[in-house]
């Protein structure tokens, strides 16, 4: 995983999906926003959500062409766990954005959360991802550093 930058108290991380070191992701109070034009549905994105849902995610945010389709996915995997594993409850928001820009997403990421009560607001990380294996971390950086300049989606 490797840092892209820091705004309004939050790091920013691109975690590369094709070497999947999910070892690499936090333990608690993070944020995923993963964008996907590739369908999803196998085995390695089953082992994130869970692995994520085991380790403190609390929103995850579904990008791109497929951004409603994983959003789904994740949701799908929360009720298997919870009723056919019975898994305590899983409080994890999920979100898709399927026709909005990467920047407007990203944004979301630091002003439109929902959290609980329970997270340490001050140590949240965002965790970026493609689920395609596009390193897309420069264009995250650009996009920080317009955030800076005080662009807000339209």
């Amino acid at each position: 995983m490797k840092p892209i930058g820091t705004y309004q108290t939050r790091q920013v991380f691109w975690f590369d999906y094709d070497q999947f070191q999910l070892d690499q992701l936090p333990k608690k109070d993070w944020l995923c926003l993963a964008t996907s034009d590739i369908d999803p549905n196998d085995q390695k994105f089953e082992k994130l959500v869970r692995h994520s849902i085991d380790n403190g995610i609390l929103e995850f945010k579904g990008h791109g062409k497929f951004g409603e389709k994983i959003h789904d996915l994740f949701d799908e995997i929360i009720t298997q766990m919870e009723v056919v594993e019975n898994h305590e409850p899983i409080s994890v928001m999920t979100t898709w954005h399927n026709d909005e820009t990467l920047a407007d997403t990203f944004w979301d990421c630091f002003f439109a959360t929902c959290l609980p009560e329970t997270a340490d607001l001050d140590n949240i990380s965002i965790i970026c991802t493609d689920l395609k294996g596009n390193d897309r971390s420069n264009e995250l950086k650009k996009i920080l550093e317009r955030f800076e300049n005080g662009w807000i989606p339209e």
